[in-house]
């Protein structure tokens, strides 16, 4: 079988950062065979033809080789099965009476590069990062996995938008649209099928519950507010009033609705379909907790230089709208972002308010989405706390 293996060799000496556990080789570090063009299994060596990894071959990204295995042997199915019973453990502390929504599979760090699964209730959702992954991966195996270990009745491939593929259903047909499910004893209903990323963001769960706890007795703006996760929570938290601001009405709908699904007073919750970054500038009421939490402005390292000017400019049109002493509760999930740039672009947005600030908390995403601990790219998800003075 190792015949049929392509063989990729190092360009560059990576083989430390590799055994460090560096999940990515890059196009401009590797030496390829003619005619690999598809994505499969290949065996990574180094310039003395030493065995370094095996990896996922990736033609159609710069990432060209994503690390799968650091053993002699090449992997299969029990390999994966051992790394999807490892995630799955390491989720065992969340899955409760309370919970029954989070992600079992987070790509590289759950070493099932490129591969996402979120369970919601009764469905695991499944997505790919890029056609390499998809390709790669024998779908029908996870599927089969996921049936056979989870309490789920269903398990829906969710194609992203950049993607030709066409959505695939495994187990019981259950309508995608609407799925009910608890994160905290809080309920949502999360449209797998239309909504953003597999419908809703797990990885803010922790972050939810925070803001659940500074809302009480509030006045709370939510700003890119998508399906309500923040807003529900401030709701249950106590919060007097909460404003949800969308551009996507079809959201607002569905924030609406899980709103009342947990018995909160309607008249307390309003939504505005708008433009957030012209709304932002356009509003003049004051608020004691503003969030602004805008979906990734960069997805490109290219995209990044004028990313970080918008955000600079939103997070400081979101200052303006803070009262003295109040939160205001920043975010970003893109993974160009890092956390310097973040706490940067804070700074930066502050002072054109010409505001200051106490940070009271700064984290990232829920532990359900782990990375390696020498890839802090897959770190993505930034979130602070800041009570504003004048």
């Amino acid at each position: 079988m190792s015949d049929t293996i392509p063989t990729v060799k190092l360009k560059k000496n990576l083989r430390k950062s590799i055994l460090q556990g560096h999940p990515w080789l890059y196009l401009d570090a590797l030496d390829l065979p003619k005619n690999l063009n598809s994505a499969k299994l290949c065996k990574v060596i180094d310039n003395k033809k030493n065995f370094v990894c095996w990896g996922m071959f990736c033609p159609n990204s710069p990432i060209a080789v994503r690390v799968l295995s650091l053993k002699k042997m090449s992997p299969g199915t029990t390999d994966y099965s051992e790394n999807l019973s490892k995630a799955l453990a390491l989720r065992q502390k969340i899955i409760s009476q309370e919970t029954n929504c989070f992600r079992l599979v987070n790509g590289e760090g759950d070493l099932m590069p490129g591969l996402i699964c979120d369970v919601y209730n009764d469905l695991a959702v499944l997505q790919f990062d890029g056609s390499d992954p998809y390709s790669f991966w024998d779908r029908d195996f996870i599927a089969d996995w996921l049936l056979k270990h989870l309490e789920v009745k269903s398990v829906f491939y969710k194609p992203r938008h950049d993607s030709a593929t066409k959505p695939q259903t495994w187990g019981e047909s259950l309508d995608a649209s609407l799925i009910r499910v608890k994160e905290n004893n809080i309920h949502f209903f999360v449209d797998c099928e239309s909504g953003q990323k597999t419908g809703f963001f797990l990885d803010q769960r922790d972050n939810r519950k925070y803001v659940k706890h500074i809302a009480r007795d509030t006045k709370l703006l939510n700003l890119f507010s998508y399906s309500g996760g923040f807003s529900v929570y401030a709701g249950v938290g106590g919060a007097q009033s909460v404003t949800s601001v969308d551009i996507a009405d079809g959201a607002l709908k569905l924030a609406e609705k899980n709103w009342l699904e947990n018995g909160l007073s309607k008249e307390k919750h309003k939504v505005e379909c708008a433009d957030v970054f012209e709304y932002s500038t356009q509003y003049q009421q004051k608020y004691d907790v503003v969030i602004c939490d805008p979906p990734s402005l960069a997805k490109s390292e290219k995209q990044k230089p004028l990313a970080i000017e918008k955000y600079k400019e939103l997070f400081s049109n979101a200052a303006d709208l803070v009262k003295t002493n109040g939160h205001l509760v920043l975010s970003s999930c893109s993974s160009h972002i890092s956390f310097d740039d973040f706490y940067e672009i804070v700074i930066a947005a502050l002072s054109s308010s010409r505001k200051r600030g106490q940070i009271l908390r700064f984290n990232g995403q829920g532990f359900d989405h782990p990375y390696p601990h020498v890839c802090s790219q897959l770190r993505y998800l930034k979130f602070m706390d800041l009570v504003i003075y004048d």
